[in-house]
């Protein structure tokens, strides 16, 4: 995989302001990622938060893993890891895989630390992305939930749907609850309500809901065209920004 030529970009993404980057991240932002991730898919869930958070920069996690958009891949012109800045170096870049998902390409990969971190991390940017991090993977979630009960009603067994089985009511039952107190948790919140362990604890919680669901949709729920596939790289965009977590 090559890093494609991208458009000119300011020296080390957006231009900071009082000190730091003042990323729009409101309710407004937060329902966006989630619409988006929801109807749209994961690449356009991204795009909307890194194009509004960090514009022009390739968001990676503190062990300098990212999950992007396609888009973010080929435009960024510099890298933010774990709130900090530092340019991008393409060569040193190890591509990792590429997933062609419902919405859009999407591009796995991992980038070299900062050689020397010229500032401390942003921490408001850090609790922005990590929000709208939780409201993405929640609207992918909610997604896969409809995907499954849409399959699972089309589905027999005897006289039956698989939906009228009960242990599969009680799944479905269980994941929504779990969607429902998610979003209880981040409904009105700002980036400053919620500390990173606690958005990492829901992320983790996505990630038990989605792994039932797609246990429900059987074999098909691992094939590579199947929303399974979409549920395992939004996993992989949780690891990858909670990764040296206990050192928050």
């Amino acid at each position: 995989m090559t890093v494609p030529t991208r458009d000119a970009a300011p020296p080390y993404g957006g231009a900071r302001t009082h000190g730091g980057v003042s990323p729009p991240g409101g309710a407004e932002l937060m329902e966006r990622c989630h619409r988006a991730a929801r109807h749209e898919g994961l690449a356009p869930a991204l795009d909307v938060l890194s194009s509004a958070v960090l514009p022009g920069l390739l968001p990676c996690g503190p062990g300098g893993h990212a999950v992007v958009a396609a888009s973010t891949y080929a435009r960024a012109g510099a890298v933010w890891t774990d709130g900090v800045r530092h340019p991008r170096r393409p060569h040193l870049e190890t591509p990792l895989a590429e997933a062609d998902l419902p919405g859009g390409p999407v591009v796995m990969l991992r980038v070299p630390p900062p050689e020397a971190a010229d500032a401390d991390a942003d921490q408001e940017e850090r609790a922005v992305l990590a929000l709208g991090l939780v409201w993405l993977r929640l609207g992918l979630s909610e997604a896969l939930r409809a995907a499954c009960v849409g399959r699972l009603a089309r589905r027999r067994s005897g006289d039956a749907t698989l939906l009228q089985q009960q242990l599969v009511k009680g799944t479905v039952a269980d994941v929504l609850v779990e969607q429902l107190e998610i979003r209880a948790v981040v409904t009105g919140a700002a980036s400053a309500d919620l500390d990173l362990p606690m958005l990492h604890h829901l992320q983790r919680r996505i990630t038990a809901a989605d792994r039932e669901q797609v246990r429900l949709l059987g074999a098909s729920g691992y094939l590579t065209d199947s929303p399974g596939m979409t549920a395992y790289v939004s996993e992989l965009l949780a690891e990858a920004h909670a990764a040296h977590e206990e050192g928050t």
